[in-house]
C-alpha cells in the first residue's frame, strides 16, 4: 500500500497531464501553454535578478571565496541574459488559425487629411487578413482625423458596416470614454448572433 501523500502526488500528476493533453489539442491551448511558460520564466528571472542584487550587495565586504563568487555571479548573469532574450522573443502563433468572428475598427483615420499627424505610420490599405471577415467601422461625427469621404471609402472598399457614435472626438484610449458602453454593445451584439 502506498503512503497517503504519495497517492495524492500521483493523482495530482495524472490530473495535470490530462489537462495538459487537453490544452495541447488546440491552437489556443498550445498558445496558452507557451505563454504560461513564458510568464513563469519571467517570474523566475525576476527572482534570479533579486538574488544577484543581494549577492552583489554582500560583495561589498569581500568573503574569503570572492573570486569563486564573482565567477558564479557572472555565470548566473549570462544565463539570465539568455533567459531574458528567450522571454522577449514573441511566441509564433499563426493568427490565421485563430477564429475571428468580426473585426471592430474604431476611428479609421484619413492619412491624406489635413489633421493627420506626419509622424503616424502604417495607415493605408487594409491587411489581407481581414478579407472576407465581418468588419464594423465605428466613427465619431467630429473626429479630427477622419471625415465623411474616408468613412465612405472604408465602408465601400473594405465592405464594412458603418456605426456612428455621435460627436465623441477621436475615439481612442486617450479620448476619455472610459469603459465605452457603445463599443461593448457592438461586441455583445456579435456574441448574441
Amino acid at each position: 500500500m502506498q503512503p497517503y501523500s504519495s497517492a495524492i502526488a500521483e493523482d495530482t500528476e495524472t490530473e495535470y497531464r490530462a489537462i495538459e493533453a487537453t490544452l495541447l489539442e488546440t491552437v489556443r491551448g498550445r498558445w496558452f501553454l507557451a505563454e504560461h511558460g513564458r510568464r513563469a520564466r519571467r517570474l523566475d528571472g525576476a527572482l534570479l535578478e533579486d538574488a544577484i542584487r543581494r549577492l552583489q550587495a554582500s560583495l561589498r565586504e569581500p568573503p574569503a571565496l570572492l573570486g569563486q563568487l564573482k565567477s558564479e555571479i557572472e555565470t548566473v548573469k549570462a544565463r539570465l541574459a539568455e533567459t531574458r532574450a528567450e522571454l522577449m522573443a514573441r511566441p509564433t502563433v499563426d493568427e490565421s488559425m485563430l477564429p475571428t468572428h468580426a473585426i471592430l475598427m474604431v476611428s479609421v483615420p484619413d492619412p491624406s487629411g489635413p489633421a493627420f499627424p506626419r509622424e503616424a505610420r502604417g495607415f493605408g490599405s487594409p491587411p489581407a487578413a481581414i478579407a472576407g471577415r465581418r468588419l464594423v467601422a465605428v466613427r465619431s461625427s467630429d473626429d479630427p482625423y477622419a471625415g465623411a469621404a474616408m468613412d465612405a471609402q472604408v465602408v465601400a472598399g473594405w465592405n464594412a458596416e458603418p456605426v456612428s457614435v455621435g460627436a465623441r472626438g477621436h475615439v481612442n484610449a486617450a479620448s476619455g470614454l472610459g469603459a465605452w458602453p457603445e463599443g461593448w454593445a457592438i461586441v455583445e451584439r456579435w456574441r448574441a448572433e
